[in-house]
C-alpha cells in the first residue's frame, strides 16, 4: 500500500480527519503558489481578518491571528507604511491600540479574493459533476470548521 492509500488511524464519526488536513493543506499551497500575492501571507491574513471583523485591538488581532505582539507589530508596521491598515491609538486606553484597514487594503484584499477565486474556477471545472455536488455540499462544513 502506497503512503497515499495507506489507512490513516484520525478519525471520527467516521471521517478521515488526517486525509481532510492534508488535503486543505495542499490546495492552500498549490493555490498560493498559482498566485502572485503582492504582499506576505501573513499580512494578507491580518487584512482579511480586520475587514471581516471590523478594527481590533492589537493584543486581541495578536491572539486571533495566533501570533505574538511583536511579530504582529511587526506586519502592521508594513502595512502602515504601504498604506493597506491604518492604527489608531485607543481613546479609552491609550496604552492599546486599534487597527482598520484602509480603502487601498480593502482593494488589495478583494484582488486578492478575486484572483484566488478564478484559481479555483479553473481547479473546480476540472471535477466531475459528482465532485462539484460533493464539494458543493461541504461547503457549509468546511465554513464552519474555519470559524473562531
Amino acid at each position: 500500500m502506497s503512503a497515499r492509500t495507506a489507512p490513516h488511524p484520525a478519525r471520527t464519526r467516521g471521517l478521515d480527519v488526517e486525509r481532510l488536513a492534508d488535503a486543505l493543506a495542499r490546495v492552500t499551497r498549490s493555490t498560493r503558489r498559482e498566485l502572485a500575492l503582492p504582499i506576505g501571507a501573513s499580512s494578507l491574513s491580518v487584512l482579511a481578518t480586520v475587514t471581516d471583523r471590523g478594527p481590533l485591538r492589537l493584543g486581541d488581532l495578536a491572539r486571533v491571528e495566533g501570533i505574538t505582539p511583536a511579530t504582529l507589530s511587526r506586519i502592521v508596521a508594513v502595512l502602515e507604511d504601504d498604506g493597506l491598515a491604518e492604527r489608531t491609538a485607543d481613546p479609552v486606553d491609550r496604552r492599546s491600540s486599534w487597527l482598520m484597514v484602509t480603502p487601498a487594503g480593502l482593494a488589495l484584499l478583494a484582488a486578492v479574493r478575486r484572483d484566488r477565486a478564478q484559481v479555483m474556477v479553473a481547479r473546480v471545472d476540472r471535477l466531475s459533476a459528482a465532485q462539484r455536488t460533493a464539494l458543493s455540499a461541504a461547503l457549509d462544513a468546511l465554513e464552519a470548521l474555519s470559524a473562531d
